[in-house]
């Protein structure tokens, strides 16, 4: 069993990396997006939940309750990060724990490099990619022009790195968070899938 945490700058095809490296080696993923939809998914009658819990073949819904599934709605729903949000930490990192617990999991984001920092049986993954290249990706993928592009960027990168630092008082940069660093200019993601499970199964 191993847990597989990646973190990454934006545009780097994580998304995809994550979902092909989890069905690779068999095992489940979950970012915030899969995890916001859990939680709406969850925002059912106690009856229906219990249904809805017992049908599934899900083990991260299953370790989802409603307490934690309503404070990572209320999270992923605004446009920016949460970092005033104390309820908001501790619900993540006990649900980054229990997923560690579980094992065979890969979780993307969430500041799981640093929750499981020195956990037996973790690979920490970074997917980076250089500046024009992500610029490029952008620009393409949302349809922007070059400058809104870059701002988007900045934004996105500058929410991941403030929330590493505000709770963990940690460099998102550090590359000493890391056990694998994959450039993903150089990298197709099914040679980035390759390289993860390589690194696992070895």
């Amino acid at each position: 069993m191993a847990v597989i945490t990646i973190s990454k700058e934006f545009g780097t095809d994580s998304g995809k990396v994550a979902a092909i490296a989890a069905k690779k080696l068999g095992y489940e993923y979950i970012g915030k997006k899969l995890a916001a939809e859990i939680a709406k998914d969850l925002n059912l009658s106690e009856a229906e939940v219990e249904t809805f819990k017992q049908t599934s073949q899900s083990r991260i819904i299953r370790l989802m309750d409603r307490y934690t599934c309503s404070l990572v709605q209320k999270v992923v729903d605004r446009e920016h990060g949460c970092l005033d949000d104390a309820n908001y930490f501790e619900s993540t990192k006990t649900l980054v724990e229990k997923l560690y617990d579980a094992g065979n999991v890969i979780i993307l984001g969430w500041g799981g490099q640093c929750i499981l920092r020195g956990k037996p049986n973790t690979l920490h993954v970074r997917l980076t990619k250089d500046d024009g290249l992500k610029i490029e990706k952008i620009m393409q993928d949302y349809d922007l022009n070059r400058l809104a592009a870059k701002k988007m960027i900045e934004r996105e990168e500058k929410d991941s790195s403030s929330y590493v630092k505000h709770y963990f008082d940690e460099d998102w940069n550090d590359a000493g968070l890391y056990d694998l660093i994959i450039d993903m200019g150089k990298q197709s993601v099914e040679q980035a899938t390759d390289i993860i499970c390589n690194n696992i199964n070895s």
